[in-house]
């Protein structure tokens, strides 16, 4: 199962997201929240769109992308909700203490305790470049690519790959 991008990494499209929202509906990545589908069908209906028995849903998301004019009346009138990924987030300094804290944790023993948490963290880090977030971390590096983002997780986390049970490239 894919593990879509945290919710930290996304937004609700507005009128000015439509390429992007188009875009990402073309590569099967959009993520909509639909309404309920018959007060959706009679809003369809109320515009003049098709609203079939069978397929309503593709025909309908057909029409919401056909033009700007018919997303920005989706989004705002129908009740449809389409999240997109954010352009860019900054990764402040102060949620890369607490990353480089889960590190850093031992226990009496000098065993790591929080790895799992960090990897967890990285995970969401990872799905969010992924989803095409550009990372830019505050005071460091900016990461735009898998590449960027494994090069600076491994970089400032070198010992999780030998040490950790599951690894931050690892979604199972």
């Amino acid at each position: 199962m894919k593990i879509g991008p945290p919710a930290w990494a996304m937004k609700r499209a507005e009128a000015e997201d439509y390429s992007a929202a188009r875009d990402l509906h073309l590569r099967g990545a959009l993520q909509i929240k639909w309404p309920d589908l018959k007060e959706l069908r009679a809003w369809s209906k109320r515009q003049g769109w098709r609203a079939p028995r069978f397929g309503f849903e593709a025909a309908f998301l057909a029409r919401l992308f056909d033009s700007q004019t018919n997303f920005v009346q989706a989004i705002n009138a129908s009740g449809i909700e389409l999240t997109i990924p954010l352009r860019e987030y900054t990764l402040s300094a102060e949620r890369l203490g607490e990353l480089d804290a889960l590190y850093e944790a031992r226990s009496s023993s000098g065993r790591p305790v929080s790895w799992g948490g960090l990897v967890e963290e990285l995970r969401e880090i990872r799905r969010a470049v992924e989803a095409g977030v550009v990372i830019q971390v505050e005071g460091g590096p900016t990461m735009g690519s898998w590449q960027d983002f494994y090069t600076w997780a491994h970089g400032r986390y070198h010992m999780l790959e030998d040490g950790a049970d599951k690894w931050i490239g690892d979604d199972r």
